[in-house]
């Protein structure tokens, strides 16, 4: 990490702030979270004392905020939930929310970051920003800095953390030397027999194949891409849901392409047989230190070419450019199983768990060569687009004071997953540690978060697990499935780090990737659904050079080799 500090002087600040903050630490309990229910408080024995440095001094102050938030599309809006009510009366603010889910986050982000700050809400709030946008909105003034404020007096719960974790600064840390957004801390991962962690978003995308069906048509698991073409050919042709209508049965769904929001519906981890899986929303890939387009490569022409087939056949869903995540599970818990082939993080939330014992996961399978390629998805355990302070805001003091609660262990929680009460069990067992409440005939642990989860900056540390509370079931099956199934598949553990880019960078990604990125998405979605890539390809390869591609990959890779270099 020094190698990197020696060469991005910018960070230079970001030393000097953690330094400081160690400095400060104490050994008084003290804690001005609001834990709930009778949890800990969120010093952890640990908090600095009240000497270190004083918040700006923000003049007008302010109570009532507005918050741009997204939530999951299951979600109900922030205001209605108990956890935010109870930060509310904790710190005498109110908060009035915008919230967002699916597709038209992006846009309504974009309009308002747009407009400028005319229209700013007081903050952004899980709002998947870039870093080219926290970058081009801090450098403009629309976000303000954070740095100041990230002390004992104001963000107390996020100044424990940080004295567990000092690095996570480095990350939220643009190249101006500022901060401008807060981070989240999602540790959960499982060590595999290499002896390294890998974290459970390292393959992000389960093919699942209903076993019932397979027994129906005769038909054994298939292990190559043509034996479960033609396994998919029977689930349509014949009634395997018994209901009398042969026509219901949906052989293969998923969603596509990248911006309809499929992270975990995708169908990429079908695309292993001709060379490649494209996990990354940004088609960035990286082989032997080399970073490329993954959409830009003949993997992934040959893959769509192939499976634009199946679309002809009917093999495909035809809703798989137009559903959302809810309609998408909706069609698999429906009155008559209808799904022959699915994508996704699990088997339940997709089909209910009494439908699940008819499905199993789809082996990786083997290309027309006989082989198949499975990398990894990068994964970082600091997000650092969280939230975002905009210079509308009067009292950021008071807003960062409140948002600061998330940050509390057992607040964060609940932020995480759910209400005691509603996700966790009214009382801790005799160790102290919530379980999972025991859920509804019917009810997922999917379903019941999304519906709970007050998305944000919260803290997930490894430490937490056993302490507050116990790692969620699925979550703990997830991480299993990762290491005894899926990861026997994979062909390279090599994946892009969390990289810091210098402003010369970011504004040549933010310039030219998104246009880049559409650009793709829309010619993927035509070649899968009208076929031609081998027609269009070469003329598709001129229109991205001509867009900056080679630029934005030579920005990736500068950031990679500086990383790369600082770890020598």
């Amino acid at each position: 990490m020094k190698g990197i500090w020696k060469r991005l002087a910018a960070l230079a600040m970001v030393l000097a702030l953690v330094a400081g903050l160690a400095a400060c630490t104490g050994g008084d309990n003290s804690s001005s979270g609001s834990s709930s229910q009778g949890g800990s408080s969120s010093s952890e024995g640990s908090a600095a004392d009240s000497s270190t440095a004083s918040t700006p001094d923000d003049g007008e102050k302010q109570t009532s905020f507005k918050i741009f938030a997204g939530v999951s599309e299951l979600s109900p809006d922030n205001s209605e939930k108990p956890i935010v009510q109870q930060m509310n009366e904790a710190k005498g603010v109110t908060i009035e929310w915008n919230c967002v889910s699916g597709d038209t986050l992006t846009e309504k982000k974009n309009l308002m970051l747009n407009a400028g700050s005319d229209s700013m809400p007081d903050a952004f709030m899980a709002a998947q920003l870039k870093d080219a946008e926290i970058m081009t909105c801090g450098t403009r003034g629309l976000f303000i800095p954070l740095e100041d404020y990230i002390n004992e007096e104001t963000m107390p719960n996020l100044m424990s953390v940080l004295e567990v974790r000092p690095d996570a600064l480095a990350a939220c840390t643009m190249p101006d030397g500022h901060i401008y957004t807060l981070p989240n801390f999602g540790e959960m991962g499982f060590e595999y027999k290499d002896g390294n962690t890998y974290e459970i978003g390292s393959i992000p995308q389960f093919t699942c194949i209903n076993t019932k069906w397979l027994k129906a048509v005769n038909k054994e698991m298939p292990k190559t891409i043509d034996e479960l073409h033609d396994v998919l050919v029977e689930f349509k042709n014949q009634d395997v849901n018994g209901n009398g209508d042969p026509n219901d049965e949906i052989p293969l769904s998923f969603i596509f392409p990248w911006d309809n929001g499929a992270w975990c519906a995708n169908m990429t981890t079908l695309w292993a047989p001709f060379g490649c899986t494209d996990y990354n929303e940004d088609h960035r890939a990286i082989k032997d230190g080399k970073v490329y387009y993954q959409a830009a490569s003949e993997e992934y022409k040959n893959a769509l070419a192939y499976f634009h087939g199946w679309f002809e056949e009917g093999l495909i869903d035809i809703e798989v450019f137009s559903q959302d995540s809810s309609q998408y599970i909706a069609k698999g818990n429906g009155e008559d199983a209808r799904l022959g082939t699915f994508v996704w993080w699990e088997i339940p939330e997709v089909v209910g768990y009494d439908r699940a014992e008819d499905y199993a996961y789809l082996p990786v399978l083997d290309g027309p060569d006989g082989t198949h390629h499975v990398n990894l998805n990068q994964t970082s355990t600091v997000s650092r687009d969280q939230f975002a302070v905009t210079s509308a805001c009067k009292d950021p003091k008071t807003l960062l004071n409140w948002v600061d609660q998330m940050y509390d262990p057992m607040i964060s929680m609940q932020c995480n997953y759910g209400p005691i009460g509603v996700f966790f069990d009214e009382t801790p067992d005799e160790k102290g540690v919530y379980n999972t409440i025991e859920l509804k005939e019917g009810e997922t642990e999917g379903e019941l978060k999304s519906k709970s989860e007050l998305l944000g900056p919260t803290r997930q540390l490894t430490e937490d697990y056993g302490k507050y509370f116990y790692m969620e079931a699925r979550a703990q099956q997830r991480l299993d499935d990762l290491r005894d199934f899926w990861f026997n598949y994979v062909d390279s553990t090599e994946s892009y780090p969390n990289v810091v880019y210098t402003e010369e960078e970011i504004d040549v990604i933010n310039d030219r990737l998104s246009d880049l990125k559409s650009f793709t998405e829309e010619r993927a979605s035509h070649w899968l659904r009208d076929g031609g890539i081998e027609a269009e390809w070469d003329q598709y390869l001129k229109d991205l050079d001509s867009m900056g591609l080679q630029d934005v990959v030579g920005a990736w890779q500068s950031a990679y080799d500086r990383y790369a270099e600082a770890l020598k």
